[in-house]
This record gives C-alpha cells, sequence and structure tokens, in this order.
C-alpha cells in the first residue's frame, strides 16, 4: 500500500488521516476506501487509530471485566476511589474582577496581608513594626518589617538598593556590603514579592541584615495513602499540533490497558493528573495555523476526549487548564466551557478543572499548575534554568506563590488570591516547559511531567531540550517516583 494514495484518498473523502491510523492502515492491510466510506456515514471527520479499532473491534473487553490471560483484571479496579478535589481552590464560576485599578489595590492588598502571615508564623518574625512605626522611632533601633518589593537597583559606585512597601508608607533598603550571605539573597529577590527584612534605620536608609522569604515550614510532615496506589503525572498533551506524539500517547494508553512491561504499576494505578495545554489552541503565537493538524479548537477537544475515552474507567483523571487551552490568558484561569469540550466532559472519569487546583488522593494532597510563570522565573534567576524546571518549582514554594512578579506574567485580581500556597502540599505538579524535572523539598515532592509533543521550531531557536513521552508515576504509598519512557525509541 501506498502512504501517498492512501492519504488522498483520505482528502477526497473529507477526512484527516492520524499518523498512527496511516500505519494501522498499512501494517494490517485494512481496506482503506470501505473503511473511509463507512467514516463518512458516520459522520466522523477524523480517522484516528482508536476509530479504527472501534469500527473493526466489536465488543472490547474492559480490564475491570475481562479474566483473559492477555487482560487481566487490574488490582485497581478492586480500589476505592478516594478523590476530593477541593472546590475552593478553582476560580471557576466565582470570577468577578472587572481588572480596574481598585481590583488590582485590592488586589495586591490581600496578597501582602496573606504573605505577611506566612512569615509571622517563623518565631523570629512573630512581632513585626510597620514601615510607619519605623520611620517614626528610634535610629539604628533593631527592627523588622514585612513589605513588598517595588524595585531592585544598583548604584553607579556598586551599592544595592531594594525600593519596598507596606500599607503604611515606603522605604529605601540598602543591602549591606560586607554580608556576602545578604547579597547572595537579594539578587535572588523578584519585584512584588512580599519579603520578611530585619534592620536598621540611619537616616533615610534602612540597612538590612537579614532577608526571610515566607517558604515551606521545616516541621512539614507528610501525608502517605494507606494502601499501595499510583499515579501517573503528564502535561503539555498538545493535542491538534503536527508534533503531538499520538503513537507515544497510545502507547501509554495502551499500557494503561493491560500491554506492556511494568504490570505490577499499571495494575495499582488509579490517577492521572495532567497539568494543562490539553490541546494546541489556535492563535496563540503567530503562523501557529499552519503547524496545526486540527485547525479547529473544538475538534482539538474532541479527539482528545476520544483518546482519553480508551483510559479504562477505574482510572480518576484530573485536568487543568494551561496558556494553550481555550481559557483567558490571565491568571488563575477558569475550566474550558462545556461549548467547546463538551465531549471531555461526557467522560465520566475526566475531572476538568481550572488553573491552578488543589486535590486529595488517597488522602495526599496535591497543587496542580501548570507553571507559565516559571519562564520569568527561569528567565530573573541565574540558579534555574529550563533544564532543570524542579529548580524554579521550588522558587515559587520559598515564596509561597505561583505568579510573584505580576508585569511579565498576566493576573486577574480575583477578590480571593487564588495563586497564593496557603496550604503546604504533598506534591506541587507542574508542566509548561515540555522538560521533566523532579526533586524533594522541605517534605514536599516537586514533579514537573513534561510533554507529548516533539520539539518545536521555537525550542530549536533557544536551545531547549524537550523530554517528551516520559511519565512520572508515584506510589501515593510511599511517595517514591519512576519514570516509564513510551518513546518511540524506547520500544
Amino acid at each position: 500500500m501506498d502512504k501517498g494514495e492512501i492519504s488522498q484518498k483520505a482528502l477526497e473523502y473529507g477526512l484527516v488521516l492520524s499518523t498512527t491510523a496511516l500505519e494501522q492502515i498499512i501494517d494490517s492491510k485494512i481496506d482503506y476506501k470501505r473503511l473511509f466510506k463507512k467514516a463518512k456515514d458516520d459522520g466522523a471527520w477524523f480517522v484516528t487509530h482508536e476509530y479504527i479499532e472501534k469500527t473493526t473491534t466489536t465488543d472490547k473487553p474492559d480490564i475491570c471485566e475481562s479474566e483473559g490471560s492477555e487482560h487481566k483484571k487490574h488490582k485497581a479496579c478492586d480500589l476505592e476511589s478516594k478523590l476530593i478535589i477541593h472546590d475552593s481552590s478553582d476560580v471557576t464560576g466565582k470570577s468577578t474582577c472587572a481588572g480596574t485599578i481598585d481590583d488590582f489595590i485590592q488586589y495586591f492588598n490581600s496578597r501582602y496581608k496573606s504573605l505577611k502571615s506566612v512569615i509571622q508564623e517563623h518565631v523570629e518574625y512573630k512581632d513585626v513594626s510597620t514601615i510607619e512605626q519605623v520611620k517614626a522611632g528610634e535610629q539604628k533601633t533593631k527592627q523588622k518589617i514585612v513589605a513588598i518589593v517595588n524595585e531592585k537597583r544598583e548604584s553607579t559606585r556598586g551599592f544595592k538598593f531594594l525600593d519596598v512597601e507596606d500599607p503604611t508608607g515606603g522605604l529605601t533598603v540598602l543591602i549591606a556590603d560586607k554580608n556576602d550571605h545578604l547579597k547572595a539573597e537579594y539578587e535572588r529577590i523578584l519585584p512584588d514579592e512580599v519579603i520578611g527584612i530585619e534592620g536598621i534605620l540611619t537616616g533615610e536608609l534602612y540597612i538590612a541584615n537579614n532577608i526571610t522569604q515566607p517558604d515551606i515550614p521545616l516541621n512539614h510532615t507528610k501525608r502517605y495513602a494507606s494502601e499501595e496506589v499510583y499515579a501517573a503525572f503528564l502535561s503539555d498533551i498538545h493535542v491538534g499540533s503536527y508534533l503531538f506524539l499520538e503513537k507515544e500517547f497510545m502507547s501509554f494508553i495502551e499500557w494503561l490497558n493491560g500491554r506492556g512491561s511494568r504490570r505490577e504499576v499499571a495494575d495499582r494505578l488509579k490517577y492521572i493528573f495532567i497539568a494543562g495545554d490539553l490541546v494546541d489552541g489556535i492563535g496563540i503565537y503567530p503562523d501557529q495555523e499552519s503547524e496545526l493538524t486540527i485547525p479547529d479548537i473544538e475538534r482539538q477537544y474532541e479527539f482528545l476526549a476520544m483518546l482519553l475515552e480508551d483510559i479504562p474507567k477505574h482510572i480518576e483523571i484530573i485536568a487543568c487548564m494551561g496558556n494553550h487551552d481555550a481559557s483567558r490568558n490571565a491568571e488563575p484561569q477558569p475550566r474550558v466551557s462545556k461549548d467547546l469540550a463538551g465531549k471531555l466532559y461526557e467522560i465520566p472519569n475526566v475531572h476538568v478543572c481550572g488553573n491552578p487546583v488543589r486535590f486529595s488522593a488517597h488522602g495526599v494532597e496535591v497543587l496542580m499548575y501548570h507553571g507559565t510563570s516559571m519562564d520569568t522565573i527561569i528567565g530573573s534567576l541565574s540558579s534555574c534554568s529550563y533544564k532543570n524546571p524542579d529548580t524554579a518549582m521550588v522558587e515559587l514554594l520559598k515564596r509561597r506563590h505561583l505568579v510573584p512578579t505580576y508585569g511579565s506574567d498576566s493576573i486577574s485580581p480575583e477578590n480571593k488570591d487564588y495563586l497564593f500556597i496557603e496550604d503546604v502540599p504533598d506534591v506541587f505538579h507542574c508542566g509548561h516547559v515540555h522538560t521533566n524535572g523532579y526533586t524533594q523539598y522541605r517534605g514536599v515532592t516537586v514533579i514537573n511531567s513534561g510533554t507529548w509533543q516533539a520539539k518545536t521550531a521555537y525550542q530549536e531557536r533557544l536551545g531547549h531540550q524537550p523530554t517528551p513521552a516520559r511519565v512520572p508515576i508515584m506510589n501515593l504509598q510511599n511517595h517514591e517516583v519512576i519514570m516509564l519512557d513510551f518513546s518511540a525509541n524506547n520500544e
């Protein structure tokens, strides 16, 4: 069979043919003319591996009902789902702001109060002064303040300054030149973040000798599942892109359905967490349309739904939004509407959420955020890189905020700050940068789950090296993480 001939015939029928479907037609010697006629009669527009399977196979066994040697029943089928999505963490249906100046003033005041309360949980910052009190008090007396950073600047003579403020006024902070530790802390500070500063007022300058971030407490105690159960971490699927790795994604789904190695893990896999960019979207960047196989946002979500439908129904899927999804750009993001992604909402084990979202799976608390703000973190801090995205995620935890800097990142000034990390999670999961990353930080497991999209031209220009089709999987009973590689070169 000739690939060009098959593809041309699909176009004549007004059909889009996926890469895996084309390979399946050739490998299985399927009568493609009859297949295309049936697809047209069925009202289908996209011929995929899944469509061919459903068309040529009448009774596909359910993994939880099958007892055959090839499809042995999964142990996870008998595990009770213990998923609790914290609705209070999701902005969907609760956005009330108009983006006015008053909204932003209210938002940043709220952010300041929230982060100040976290800093005051530090024993040494239990009692703090306002900037107004510092200015009115005695000179050269040790004081502690909590302030928001307006600006970092350096004089021509090399002196380093911070311009900070709290609700009572502003102050210029001088970083002591002889304090190497403090100078290192200064380099890590970002505009708009809230910090604690210990120092003395000398004239008009507040000379700092200590800087403290909100951070994760050292005594955070992890929560564990009471039984052996696994969760898979995914992100950045980018359905609709010509670079979407459909074949590799299907290998993952086939593994979930009982084929392949590491059966002891698949048998007890109960959850899949997807951290946004479910589809490639429309109009996200210039000339994107030329790089799309599905140039229609509704059909992108429809195809995604077709893929997720093949995941066993005993597995709970939680999916949040990303900057490529059909939601607003400003964060927090509400979930995509049912008008655009109706098929997704029809799948009983799929839970579509906004970005960010918090949930509990078998007692383990997870904070899931797409991760758009990591671009700013990586671009601002020399210690962070796209090669090791977990370093940027740790910086967000230290600041106890998902979007600590306003300007480069778009924020919707809601009445509640959904981006404030109020409660310490057991797992912090992001995507966005298309590179896997993993670390432990003060009792929090930090995971970046990579991508299912091949390297883009933009990434090529920047020298980024994505790690597609690699899936971190965690045992929720002991928090051990393994990496399974579904890439074509690993078959």
